[in-house]
């Protein structure tokens, strides 16, 4: 009977293409691909499996190649085939023949199928993977594109803001004497402030991007840092009717750092639970009781101070406690933007956390958020840890 069905094979290749190719169109697949396929198959139909799952795998990888869609047209011939041998196989044997023949074909045929899916999923998964690092470095390409562009549009308008401020103080200068006029004067200053600081927020942020800030190391203690932050900002504090508090520290806080930094990564945190603390709410400013992290001491680390900034706001839905600190990821709606600093829930461009992250973590520190939900009718708050290092001496 294999002889017989090796045969029938060789002399029916040329009908079963027929047949095949007559329900099936427009694939890659051709009549000289299936005839090739044939003639592996007829050698190898009384073999034992691992000798026609061999065969299979060597004409999968040759026949088939590594091209994805031949692969998926080589599944649609391969199942239509299978159904017209079936169909050729009752009529040209008695069924029990027919039925032993069928047993015999079933198998190499089988591991044909089995095999042009895997390779199929493979070189679809792989093209997938490659599409992903293209897209991945394309992003990169884009950011870094980015950066630049903020970086060099940010020094840009330093020089027409230094001309607008410049021409503000001669005029406040030549109308010191009329009240009106230095009302005017006063707004125009105040405008040319605020832009100033945008303007330095995406200096700043664009050199933490790049990785090209720098830090000058001084002896400093982080209490005092956080009471000198405070009374800057105590008139903000006293325009919204919002309770600034300072705990005192229980832990040796001196270390080294780069004050003036991280001065500005206090105060951003800081206003950032201000502006969304309703007016008679308050901001505390807090060290967990002990050092943490202290497994992580050396001689010249004496562990780190965790310091707390917890407010009584409208909170931080879960699902944002990351995003919050992500470049221009400001989660306020945008008809509700704002150019006051201080204007309770109002919008900002989302530099403020991305920069005091990027400063803590230029300090070897790290910064997070907890909060149990956002809601403007219960105001559950939020908390924000900035755990900073104890440098028992200047880093290198």
């Amino acid at each position: 009977m294999a002889l017989d069905l090796r045969l029938w094979l060789r002399q029916q290749s040329a009908v079963l293409c027929a047949v095949t190719f007559n329900r099936v169109s427009n694939l890659l697949v051709d009549e000289d691909d299936l005839i090739a396929f044939l003639s592996m198959l007829a050698p190898i139909v009384d073999r034992s499996p691992e000798v026609q799952l061999a065969a299979v795998q060597a004409w999968a990888v040759i026949g088939v190649g590594h091209d994805a869609r031949g692969a998926y047209d080589w599944l649609i011939v391969l199942r239509v085939l299978k159904e017209e041998m079936g169909k050729r196989l009752e009529k040209d044997f008695p069924a029990e023949a027919a039925l032993y023949a069928w047993r015999q074909l079933d198998v190499p045929l089988t591991y044909a199928i089995i095999e042009t899916t895997q390779l199929a999923s493979d070189i679809e998964r792989a093209d997938l993977l490659e599409h992903m690092v293209e897209l991945r470095k394309q992003r990169e390409h884009f950011e870094e594109s980015k950066n630049k562009f903020i970086a060099v549009a940010a020094h840009e308008l330093k020089t027409p803001l230094t001309i607008v401020e410049g021409y503000t103080n001669i005029l406040r200068s030549k109308t010191a004497d009329d009240e009106q006029l230095q009302i005017f004067v006063q707004g125009l200053a105040n405008g040319v402030q605020r832009m100033d600081e945008i303007v330095n927020d995406m200096i700043d942020a664009s050199l933490l991007d790049l990785e090209s800030i720098e830090l000058k190391y001084q002896a400093v203690n982080l209490e005092r840092l956080v009471l000198m932050m405070a009374d800057s900002l105590d008139k903000f504090f006293a325009r919204r009717q919002v309770e600034l508090i300072i705990m005192p520290f229980a832990v040796d806080s001196r270390t080294w750092g780069d004050p003036e930094k991280l001065k500005k990564a206090l105060t951003k945190v800081v206003m950032n639970g201000l502006k969304f603390t309703p007016d008679g709410g308050r901001v505390t400013i807090s060290a967990a009781d002990t050092l943490v992290r202290q497994n992580e001491a050396t001689d010249d680390l004496a562990g780190y101070v965790d310091i707390q900034i917890s407010d009584t706001g409208i909170g931080i839905d879960g699902r944002n406690l990351e995003a919050i600190f992500t470049r221009f990821g400001s989660l306020a709606d945008a008809s509700f933007h704002s150019s006051s600093k201080i204007l309770f829930n109002g919008g900002g461009p989302g530099l403020g956390l991305p920069i005091a992250r990027g400063i803590v973590e230029a300090h070897d520190g790290r910064i997070w958020a907890e909060s149990p939900g956002c809601d403007e009718e219960t105001c559950p708050g939020s908390t924000f840890h900035i755990e900073l290092p104890i440098w028992l001496s200047e880093p290198i």
